[in-house]
């Protein structure tokens, strides 16, 4: 099992269980790109990355939703 604050897994196993392992993959890249970090490695790059995710349609805009509760409840930990 995957730990709550192991950001880079969390994004990447939500990614796939929704959109597929290819989509997830690919569409986890350009975020990472679109962001400009090489992985997530915080709460605030986890919010940062579901923000981006949240500007896209249909089911990625809804992992963004799920990754941005993820990083709110372990932001201050």
């Amino acid at each position: 099992m995957t730990a709550p604050t192991e950001w880079n897994a969390v994004a990447l196993a939500k990614l796939t269980n929704v959109l597929g392992e290819s989509v997830g993959r690919e569409l986890m890249k350009e975020v990472l790109h679109e962001i400009g970090v090489a992985e997530l490695r915080s709460a605030r790059d986890l919010r940062s990355f579901a923000k981006a995710l949240g500007q896209r349609k249909g089911f990625a805009a809804a992992v963004g939703g799920l990754l941005s509760l993820h990083a709110t409840m372990y932001e201050h930990r």
